[in-house]
């Protein structure tokens, strides 16, 4: 195959696209095994059949892939529409000037390098070819940051991606050049104020997505305003001691700050998934307000409160998540940990790590004794 970044054209190109699909969300991450074909190692659907995708080839080999739908080809079936929460944009948009972009991945040697923006390259350059007003995509939380930097926002209600867990919708409204220049977005230095003047309807659909998010992030909020929610959501936990341990125990608000960097805030409905199990995403969160179920195999076997951590073990043992954590109030509200940051902190920031890292022993001492009681209530 020819080596580069492209929308793919031929039937090659499409099957390897599927291939590498197939290889990464169904063999290396376990994922959407019901929809794999099997016998052929592809992952395909019957969105295939009207999508556009992406493919990127090196060294003969597929390394990335994305698929795109645009309105423009045919119609959005009424399950997109649900998914991507589309409606609020049909009242200043036509179908053609909206696109949708997923099923991104790259290959594990090469994330972190450039591929994904060459390929997110082809989609503006689609963009702005058929004149499209705005790009859609369901982000989880663990790229909140990504998607944040290259000027997509959130704006509405996290929901349940079967078989994933907890996505957020986001959207890039194309025309907002000002807001890309801000925030240093490449796509910034792709286009040039001129080639975005057909875009006529950037104030409408910014009044659309304004103030309708129910992500809070610390990437783009003033710190103060940041902590002061935190502490406000949970007023009985004071990042003190307490009986219940929190992942903020003793530590100096300045050391919180460093922690929580790059961190989000995301409010979830009653039911949401927030972690599913055998998912690999390995990021932690802290439960803020409301009260979460962790369950197995449909079972319920054990209420999470506020100020506890979820998430721990899938971080630390590098394993699937072992249970789903689901959202068992309407009040849910928890903070996720920027992975690739804790990371980080824990590796070059000693003393705050020891720090966060007895706070977690101490929360996980505290669980098992709750357990344990538990146990022995049973028993008698």
């Amino acid at each position: 195959m020819q080596d580069g970044v492209r929308f793919a054209l031929t039937e090659e190109d499409n099957r390897a696209s599927f291939k590498l699909r197939y290889q990464i969300y169904v063999k290396s991450m376990g994922r959407l095994k019901d929809k794999g074909d099997h016998e052929n190692e592809e992952l395909r659907d019957e969105y295939d059949d009207f999508a556009r995708a992406v493919i990127a080839i090196q060294n003969g080999e597929p390394i990335g892939t994305l698929r795109l739908f645009w309105g423009g080809d045919v119609p959005f079936p009424d399950s997109l529409i649900e998914a991507y929460s589309i409606n609020p944009f049909l009242g200043v948009l036509r179908q053609d000037q909206i696109c949708i972009v997923e099923r991104l991945m790259v290959t594990e040697n090469h994330r972190g390098s450039n591929v994904t923006l060459r390929m997110y390259r082809e989609v503006m350059n689609f963009v702005l070819q058929h004149r499209a007003e705005i790009v859609l995509l369901d982000c989880e939380p663990h790229h909140l940051n990504s998607y944040l930097k290259l000027g997509f926002r959130p704006f509405t209600t996290p929901y349940t991606y079967p078989g994933i867990g907890l996505v957020i919708p986001m959207a890039l409204i194309v025309g907002d050049f000002e807001h890309l220049k801000q925030i240093g977005s490449p796509f910034a230095m792709l286009t040039k104020p001129e080639d975005l003047a057909y875009c006529t309807a950037t104030e409408a659909l910014t009044r659309i997505i304004d103030d309708k998010a129910n992500v809070h992030s610390l990437t783009v909020s003033n710190t103060g305003q940041f902590l002061a929610e935190i502490k406000s959501l949970s007023p009985e936990k004071q990042f003190a001691f307490n009986t219940t341990p929190t992942l903020f125990d003793f530590l100096e608000e300045e050391e919180i700050e460093r922690l929580i960097q790059k961190s989000h805030i995301i409010a979830c409905k009653k039911g949401n998934h927030i972690i599913e199990k055998d998912n690999s995403a390995k990021t932690m969160f802290i439960l803020l307000s409301g009260h979460v179920a962790v369950e197995k195999n449909g079972q319920m076997i054990a209420m999470v409160s506020p100020g506890e951590v979820i998430g721990e073990i899938a971080f630390f043992l590098g394993v699937p998540r072992t249970a789903s954590i689901i959202a068992a109030t309407e009040d849910v509200k928890v903070l996720s940990l920027d992975e690739k940051g804790l990371s980080r902190l824990l590796k070059h920031e000693g003393q705050l790590a020891n720090k966060v890292l007895m706070n977690l022993c101490r929360g996980l001492c505290s669980r098992i004794l709750a357990g344990s009681e538990s146990s022995d209530f049973r028993a008698n």
